[in-house]
């Protein structure tokens, strides 16, 4: 299991670049603010409750003269809900400064598949689907118009790595040989991770919730290596390239901004703001981006998968139709109240199914802050807002 460390080490630099806590074994709600306004301060956290946890990041803001800057801190594979909040978060936003590095002004567009071969791209899937989380440049929407590049572009990726004498390669030896070193020198930071039998965990039904928990314990620790340290091009460069935005965006009079970076790279982007820019730090909240609640991997019933996959393909012709719905009923319209209306609709409404396989009418609804719709099953047991049930989302391309 040391190649735990080395893949987190991995997962880390599939940024949009290419506090360890303990509580009972009762589950409990996640502590939001928790009243730190001194500095320096923690941007990620592991909070072991009972045999699992939760894996946290946090939202810190920082206040001078009636401006405020909030720090996201950014985790590149999460739970879908956390990138829900996220979402919601930014449009309080006049502007949110996002890491990317990419042209001047590019924007991830969801669904968009990466072209060629692309071997961290498809460990990162593999890490997402195996763990069952959602990839960040999927879940996250950046079109938004108060969303604002903030990175380098390749060009200067590459200029500020050669005067550094840097390359990716030797960024990656330096992650992976950090990584084997950090296992062997600190039982702390490996603990769960040798103990770990995955093979066995998996035949007993236990191995998703053993390998999330697995990696939230190190993953603190990882993305600090994986950011390349202070100095470096993939840290420091990068900031400084940031908060040059974030003073042209104050200069521009916005009055409350906010940076979407990884947890990694917000520790120096701290001491720049409160040390050299004059800001103090208000406020700091913990979001929960990995739920590692103990669970099983069999409690769906092997019956139940051909139902569940049934299921999903009509959530989605049922979101898919909100399109052809708004453009016979106008943009604003809101899905019917009585979903056998969209049998009405030409093509989009063919095939339509309004009953789930478990005998629960589907519902429709929009999504947060959009025209946009989503379909939503109560799932095997038949209750809303358990952890069976399903939802599918209209496309927003």
């Amino acid at each position: 299991m040391r190649m735990v460390s080395i893949t987190c080490s991995l997962l880390s630099l599939l940024a949009p670049t290419t506090g360890r806590c303990q509580e009972g074994s009762q589950r409990k709600t996640p502590q939001t603010f928790d009243g730190q306004t001194e500095t320096p301060s923690d941007f990620a956290r592991f909070v072991e409750v009972g045999d699992g946890g939760r894996f946290d990041t946090a939202v810190t803001t920082y206040e001078r003269d009636g401006v405020e800057v909030v720090l996201y801190a950014a985790v590149h594979i999460a739970d879908r809900a956390c990138y829900e909040k996220l979402n919601e978060r930014f449009r309080s936003c006049d502007v949110l400064l996002y890491e990317l590095v990419g042209p001047a002004d590019a924007r991830p567009v969801k669904g968009r598949k990466s072209e060629g071969f692309n071997p961290l791209g498809m460990m990162q899937q593999a890490l997402k689907n195996g763990l069952q989380l959602s990839f960040q440049l999927d879940e996250i929407d950046y079109m938004p118009k108060n969303f604002v590049h903030a990175d380098m572009t390749p060009q200067e990726f590459q200029s500020s790595m050669a005067e550094r004498g840097e390359s990716l390669l030797s960024i990656m030896y330096s992650m992976m040989t950090d990584g084997a070193k950090m296992q062997r020198d600190s039982p702390e930071a490996s603990k769960g991770a040798e103990e770990v039998d995955l093979v066995a965990a998996f035949r007993s039904g236990d191995g998703r919730h053993r390998m999330r928990v697995s990696f939230a314990r190190q993953l603190e620790a990882m993305e600090m290596m994986a950011a390349g340290g202070d100095g470096s091009t993939l840290l420091e460069g990068r900031n400084e390239k940031c908060l040059k935005v974030l003073r042209r965006e104050l200069d521009n009079g916005h009055r409350r901004l906010g940076i979407y970076y990884g947890a990694a790279h917000l520790p120096h982007m701290e001491r720049r703001l409160v040390e050299d820019m004059g800001f103090r730090k208000i406020r700091h909240e913990w979001l929960e981006a990995w739920d590692c609640t103990k669970r099983a991997d069999g409690d769906v019933a092997i019956d139940d998968v051909a139902s569940r996959r049934s299921s999903k393909l009509q959530l989605l012709r049922l979101a898919k139709a909100g399109k052809a719905w708004r453009s016979a009923h106008g943009k604003d319209a809101a899905p019917p109240k009585d979903l056998r209306q969209l049998s009405a609709l030409t093509a989009a409404g063919k095939g339509l199914v309004f009953v789930d396989p478990w005998g629960t009418a589907y519902r429709v609804e929009r999504r947060p802050g959009k025209s946009l719709w989503q379909a939503r099953s109560a799932g095997p047991d038949k209750k809303w807002g358990t952890k069976d049930d399903l939802r599918m989302r209209e496309p927003s391309w």
